[in-house]
């Protein structure tokens, strides 16, 4: 009877029963910072955190972030799993992720499930954030955002795995001028030029993808630019990158044009 009782007591029920557990879903207003810097979007959803599923609420997830500290900044990185219109990514979160959030529905729920069971995660360490940049024809261009010792020790090397032409043009006109006027001159400009490129290499990067129209779009955690590529081509099939070659227009056989214009309307009076 007394468990009866007790199962039958709507108090006690609500009291005892476990706390939801599900995929939780961006909301458009209480986006963080640091989710709009990573280009986090509206109805994206929460899938894991540094490879572990995470199912849970909100005040869950702030505990996950509790030991964050501002003063090892470069030492703290979570790597955070969204879901996206059916493609899975990750980005890195050197501060904790904010946001609000909806709950998602069961039909969602399910799918991303199924899709989780088949990812793979490399060592958390191994993964950086990628930039990706694409102007309006789909034309795309990326870089990591990790510092690169290259463009502190060899700036005109660095500049020119970038592409970045026209700053190589100044720089190289700066080294000739110094080091035709004096050698002691060309070693304090280079000097002054490699700390220069090494504290704004990423600003650096930026403003070129901008001068060449081209707008910033995602941000993709990744252990490679190629694995990054790959997730950019699952979010939009239509990007371009540099060197890659756009499918030519697929050609209709004499069948297939018949087809055609039979299902097209007849215009005759």
């Amino acid at each position: 009877m007394a468990l009866e009782d007790e199962q039958l007591d709507p108090q006690v029920s609500e009291a005892e029963a476990p706390p939801i557990r599900q995929f939780l879903k961006v909301q458009k207003q209480g986006i963080g910072r640091a989710a709009v810097a990573q280009r986090i979007k509206e109805n994206d959803i929460l899938v894991a955190i540094d490879g572990e599923l995470f199912l849970g609420d909100k005040e869950t997830l702030k505990a996950v972030f509790e030991d964050y500290d501002p003063t090892m900044l470069d030492d703290v990185a979570w790597l955070v799993t969204f879901w996206r219109d059916g493609v899975f990514f990750n980005v890195c979160f050197k501060t904790p992720f904010r946001a609000d959030f909806d709950f998602v529905s069961p039909e969602e729920a399910i799918e991303v499930s199924e899709g989780f069971k088949n990812l793979q995660f490399e060592p958390i360490e191994t993964y950086q954030n990628f930039e990706v940049f694409r102007d309006l024809r789909k034309n795309a261009a990326m870089h990591p955002t990790a510092q690169d010792p290259l463009a502190t020790y060899a700036p005109l090397l660095w500049m020119l795995g970038n592409r970045l032409y026209y700053p190589m043009l100044a720089i190289t006109i700066v080294y000739c001028v110094t080091a035709v006027t004096h050698i002691l001159l060309f070693i304090i400009g280079y000097i002054l030029v490699s700390l220069y490129v090494k504290r704004a290499q990423l600003n650096l990067l930026r403003s070129y993808h901008l001068f060449e129209e081209k707008f910033f779009w995602m941000v993709i955690g990744a252990t490679s630019e190629t694995e990054a590529r790959k997730t950019c081509l699952a979010l939009d099939p239509k990007i371009l990158f540099r060197f890659d070659k756009a499918e030519p227009p697929q050609k209709l056989n004499r069948i297939q044009r018949k087809a055609m214009r039979e299902k097209q309307p007849s215009t005759d009076p």
